[in-house]
């Protein structure tokens, strides 16, 4: 089920947001002009869920290029993480991935 909501508040600060289950997770969509949902947000240090966990049937020994959905997903939800990710971070990922998905991965990164 998809969600919408907005807030507002006294201090002229307005939040919208939509929430729906998707990639083995839940994709957040937020607009805000807060400073402090948004420091509050990025102290969570949220992050995507692996790609092998988000796409459970792709084929990633097979499959060479991004197209639909996991294009979405790569460009809009992984890059951004995995582009501000720690090296430690990036190498716990490419340590839990298949041979077949670390090479995925750093094929389009």
């Amino acid at each position: 089920m998809d969600l919408l909501a907005a807030h507002g508040n006294d201090i002229n600060s307005f939040t919208r947001y939509s929430e729906r289950r998707e990639f083995g997770g839940h994709v957040i969509e937020l607009v805000t002009d807060s400073v402090a949902v948004l420091e509050a947000l990025d102290a969570m240090r949220l992050r995507p869920p692996a790609p092998w966990l988000a796409f459970p049937d792709l084929d990633a020994g097979g499959t060479g290029s991004l197209q639909g959905s996991l294009d979405y997903w790569w460009n809009w939800l992984w890059m951004p993480y995995w582009t501000n990710a720690t090296q430690d971070e990036r190498e716990q990922w490419l340590a839990l991935a298949s041979d077949d998905w670390r090479e995925f991965i750093e094929l389009h990164v």
